[in-house]
């Protein structure tokens, strides 16, 4: 079995790398694109952003799990990885179709934005392909990481080569596009030389439909979220306010994403024990793996909570500072986010309550529609407020996580929430540092205010 810190070694390593790239090409096309021009880009990765789960309909999530379950039996891997491939296929098709079809209910007759939103057509087509789950419950971990560092590399050479004005829209759309692509064949073909696609029966499909659709709502919980945030500001008619909280959000995500996804790496293994009937091991790795968890990702929340004006106008230059309060306010989400991901992802998810996430998903996600649409019908149109409807949401959805858990028994909760306030009280020093900062660089709070 393979080392479960090489695992997060190398996880950290691809996340690290999906820092560095996405921030040197963001500040790049940020500062070269016309900013009206880059507005399109990120209203069709909007819409792009809503078709993209049903495209894979859950398997992401749910193959992970499944394969782990049987990937030391070779008939049973073949035939799970082949029912979930198959239904890939299938649903990537169909979402794709759909997808085409409905772009006049979007956008307008605008050539560049065809366009725009014809080529993000292709990472649709490249779902398909996406089989990274497979190379996740496998933890191939070590190739992950040479993969995404030669795509990284690519993407970035090809951005500096083609995007050179402030029209290349399509262009950079267009390497957006084709390095997704090359990214999932890459995965594809290597897991093929150890895995065949098998005959499968069209019967075996019909227990597969519940538990994707719960997986579905689980892992795209966003779309219920954040997304449904950008929705509702796209519907305000104000494009500027849309990339103010796209770009906050994604500083944020990119920065926080090395610390999140290196938990990830601990969901096969946690599903393997428990499969194992090994609870004890289950359990130490759960609080050891929140642990470590907590103390990257409440420090670096803080630092980012007290420096968002600072963090945007390096990422984005003046044009963007608008979004530095928005920038605080998602650095601060990402503690809530944490404990959703390991109270739902390590606890829940692996303890086979796929159906309960769902629900309680639901219901979070019906709050934050609920009051997105208070906001939208009393014209509130700062983004702000639609990102502290969705913390409001995500924290009722972390009061339900801890209910549950704590009426089930099925782990002690104490030992995650008192490393949470411990690190939380230790990250209070970078106030402190913000305002030695901000003395030294100080950001007029007056650009970046919508309240």
């Amino acid at each position: 079995m393979k080392s479960i810190k090489l695992n997060a070694l190398s996880y950290m390593g691809i996340r690290v790398l999906n820092i560095i790239f996405p921030i040197l090409t963001g500040t790049y096309v940020a500062r070269v694109l016309d900013r009206t021009d880059y507005g399109y880009f990120n209203s069709v990765d909007t819409i792009l952003s809503f078709f993209l789960p049903f495209a894979t309909y859950g398997v992401y999530n749910y193959g992970l799990r499944a394969i782990s379950n049987v990937k030391d039996n070779k008939k049973d891997l073949n035939r799970t990885f082949s029912s979930l491939f198959y239904l890939c296929i299938a649903c990537t098709i169909l979402t794709t179709a759909v997808y085409i079809l409905v772009y006049p209910l979007f956008f307008t007759d605008n050539p560049i934005v065809k366009k725009v939103y014809l080529i993000m057509g292709i990472q649709l087509i490249a779902q398909i392909f996406s089989i990274e789950w497979v190379n996740e419950a496998l933890e191939n971990y070590s190739f992950l990481f040479y993969k995404t560092a030669f795509i990284r590399i690519l993407m970035l050479v090809s951005i500096f080569l083609f995007v050179k004005n402030d029209h290349d829209i399509v262009v950079y759309t267009l390497v957006m596009s084709l390095s997704t692509l090359i990214n999932y064949l890459i995965s594809y073909f290597w897991i093929k030389r150890d895995i065949k696609l098998v005959k499968i029966h069209i019967s075996d499909f019909k227990p597969l439909f519940l538990p994707l659709t719960a997986m579905l709502v689980f892992a795209n919980a966003n779309m219920l979220f954040t997304f449904l945030d950008r929705l509702f500001l796209v519907k305000t008619g104000i494009d500027v306010n849309v990339s103010y909280y796209t770009i906050a959000q994604r500083i944020v995500t990119v920065i926080a994403g090395v610390v999140t996804g290196a938990i990830g790496v601990s969901v096969p293994r946690l599903s393997y024990y428990l499969g194992k009937g090994d609870k004890e091991a289950y359990v130490a790795l759960v609080n050891r793996g929140s642990r470590i968890f907590n103390f990257f990702i409440i420090p670096l929340s803080f630092g980012l909570m007290v420096l968002g004006p600072n963090a945007i106008l390096l990422y984005g230059s003046e044009k963007y500072i608008g979004g530095g309060i928005l920038t605080s306010l998602f650095a601060f989400r990402t503690i809530i986010l944490a404990l959703d991901t390991i109270l739902g992802s390590q606890i829940l998810f692996t303890n086979g309550y796929e159906k309960r996430i769902t629900v309680y998903t639901v219901f979070a996600g019906l709050l934050n529609l609920g009051l997105n649409s208070l906001l939208f019908f009393n014209h509130i149109v700062a983004p702000e407020y639609y990102l502290l409807t969705t913390m409001l949401s995500e924290a009722s959805l972390l009061v339900f996580y801890f209910i549950f858990i704590h009426r089930k028994q099925l782990i002690h909760l104490g030992h995650i929430f008192s490393y949470t306030v411990r690190y939380s009280i230790f990250s209070l020093s970078f106030v402190g540092i913000y305002f030695l900062i901000n003395f030294l660089y100080p950001v007029d709070m007056s650009l970046i205010c919508h309240f």
